[in-house]
């Protein structure tokens, strides 16, 4: 079972590390052999992987003080686990502003949801080795497709790894052994000719702790010392590159491994102050924690909700936190299915293969001028702007707009009006040869409305009418939707689909198809903006004016956030992200600030 199928989290998580650990076995070849049984046998992912996480409350501990509670004014953390000291009391509830207000059925009390064990994803992966050595090498390119859900890659429920990625990884710890390697002086200011030891330990005590993300436990040295001495057969250097290997090889890396501390008289726990770095670094930044955050990890000050918020607010103004929102609207929006959008020339003579990677890069650069601008999903889904270089706004029939930079351009907003209307959506959502109602329409029911719709029977032929070149393309789909066996799920997907029709498979507009005027009128049923429409324009504005639409993009969030599909403990948390996104017309900034201060982000559930 991949390590996280558990969706609370619980203490089979633990024992699935054993199944990852195994994985490695026929992958590591290239290291010594006695590094390779230290890797497998290194016990500091938990303390112990058979027992209890390391920092589970100690039984003899006085159960009046709460074992992990916000340090407070002279208080300091445990040395070595940067567990905060006992004694203070938790927060009270409405300590802060952007708390979950307590006066719903389902915030009335504090019920967060599990937190199942999570492996990075290639992105996360390649942006922690890039803040780890200084050098964006783009490993994980080379690692096969991640499983999805609901669109994203992060689900910890799904992913496992396999005999090929392990394969990966493996090469991916020797260069980043290399790259460690070729600039060691850069990661110690010490010289290993003098004191061989000292700089070891120094090594340890920096450098590893960064690749770890928390400070290595006293076993954990040691094993890592064993790993050294078998990895250095007559230099120095060879030694540490063994290490950094182990390292990256290791679940303590590839996982990010929450050890929370439960709240006595509760079913939930509080993470430490290096986990609560680690979550906040990877939900705003998907990567490693930064210099700052591991400071405030180091002196106990990421225990209490201001401390939480005042991180928060610092991240979200790093470049780091833009390209995590490019990534979130990227999935969101299917952008991967660019892969598979060619055309065929014979229909679409002006097409070239380039135009994909262009209609991505536009959207990807307009979702973060929208991030710089106002950060409103309003902007998201109705500017009259957007961002294109030269071969992209001749595409667009844009003039003026030369060379490869990409820069803001205004549009004729009477043929296009925000991502909806960007050709990286309208051709991805489209065959080869013509454009597709029902793919444009699934993609709005189920991103929009998160009405997911269900697959087509089996005996039903999937395949679009036929070419007709005395037909418009709604005209051929009339009698498909006559069809008694499609009717029931076509009349709400084709209806919205139709809107877009003035957009042929490549994107491009066009008033006529088959020398007839285009009929894009559409409609909306079964939901809170219903009635019929004139175009993608007019769609968009129904978008913008739907309190579902928020809802579901909040909802995106949380699942992008969590890397799981939210259950009954996580209604709080939910219904308070929908509540403040639509409170603050869908600000996308002020959406991650609370969602850091929600219940299922703030504690660990499952007990």
């Amino acid at each position: 079972m991949p390590i996280g199928h558990n969706k609370e989290g619980s203490q089979s998580d633990w024992r699935d590390l054993k199944e990852y650990k195994m994985s490695f076995r026929l992958a590591s070849g290239a290291i010594n052999a006695t590094a390779i049984a230290v890797v497998f046998t290194l016990a500091g992912c938990t303390g112990s992987i058979e027992g209890k996480p390391s920092g589970s409350a100690d039984p003899k501990a006085d159960p009046s003080k709460p074992a992990n509670t916000p340090a407070g004014p002279g208080m300091s953390s445990n040395p070595g686990t940067g567990e905060p000291a006992a004694g203070a009391p938790l927060p009270p509830p409405g300590a802060h502003p952007l708390e979950p207000k307590r006066d719903t059925a389902a915030c009335k009390e504090i019920k967060p949801g599990g937190a199942p064990i999570r492996r990075l994803t290639r992105t996360e992966y390649d942006n922690t080795v890039r803040d780890l050595i200084g050098e964006d090498k783009k490993l994980a390119k080379a690692f096969p497709g991640e499983e999805l859900q609901h669109s994203f890659d992060n689900s910890a429920e799904l992913r496992s790894v396999s005999d090929v990625l392990a394969e990966h990884y493996n090469t991916a710890a020797k260069e980043v052994g290399r790259a460690v390697v070729a600039k060691l002086d850069t990661f110690l200011a010490c010289d290993s000719a003098k004191n061989e030891d000292a700089c070891l330990d120094q090594f340890l005590g920096g450098f590893a702790q960064r690749v770890w993300r928390r400070p290595l436990e006293a076993s954990e040295r040691e094993d890592l010392k064993k790993a050294f001495k078998a990895g250095r057969l007559s230099t120095f250097a060879e030694g540490i590159d063994a290490v950094v290997r182990v390292m990256i090889l290791s679940p303590q890396f590839m996982y990010r491994i929450e050890r929370g501390v439960p709240v006595p008289g509760t079913n939930y726990e509080r993470l430490g102050h290096w986990d609560m770095a680690s979550r906040l670094s990877y939900l705003l930044w998907g990567t490693m924690p930064d210099a700052e955050l591991f400071s405030a990890a180091q002196a106990g000050k990421l225990g209490t909700r201001d401390e939480i918020a005042d991180q928060a607010k610092r991240m979200l103004a790093d470049p780091r936190a833009g390209a995590m929102v490019t990534n979130f609207a990227s999935q969101w929006l299917h952008l991967r299915d660019l892969a598979d959008a060619a055309k065929e020339t014979e229909i679409y003579p002006n097409w070239k293969d380039e135009f994909l990677e262009l209609f991505r890069l536009e959207t990807e650069h307009f979702v973060t001028a929208v991030w710089k601008d106002d950060a409103k999903l309003g902007s998201l889904l109705s500017s009259t702007s957007t961002m294109v270089n030269g071969p992209l706004a001749a595409f667009y029939g844009i003039k003026g707009i030369t060379g490869d930079t990409f820069q803001k351009v205004a549009l004729d907003g009477t043929q296009r009006a925000g991502l909806m209307t960007h050709a990286s959506l309208l051709s991805a959502k489209s065959g080869p040869d013509q454009s597709s109602p029902i793919l444009r329409g699934v993609f709005v029911r189920e991103q929009m409305f998160c009405q997911p719709l269900p697959q087509p029977p089996v005996t039903v032929d999937a395949n679009p009418p036929m070419l007709n070149p005395a037909m418009t393309t709604k005209e051929r789909f009339a009698a498909h939707r006559n069809d008694p066996s499609c009717e029931s799920c076509h009349k709400l997907i084709d209806p919205i689909g139709f809107g877009f029709e003035k957009y042929d498979a490549t994107g491009a507009f066009r008033a006529l198809e088959n020398g007839k005027m285009i009929d894009a009128t559409g409609e909306l049923a079964g939901t809170d903006v219903d009635g019929s429409f004139e175009g993608a324009i007019e769609l968009t504005k129904k978008l913008v004016q739907s309190k579902q639409v928020e809802s579901c993009v909040a909802s995106h969030w949380f699942n992008f956030a969590f890397g799981r599909e939210p259950t009954d403990s996580d209604r709080c948390t939910v219904e308070t992200l929908q509540t403040n996104f639509a409170k603050t017309g869908g600000d996308m900034r002020q959406l991650l600030l609370g969602l850091v201060q929600t219940d299922t982000f703030f504690f660990k559930g499952g007990l």
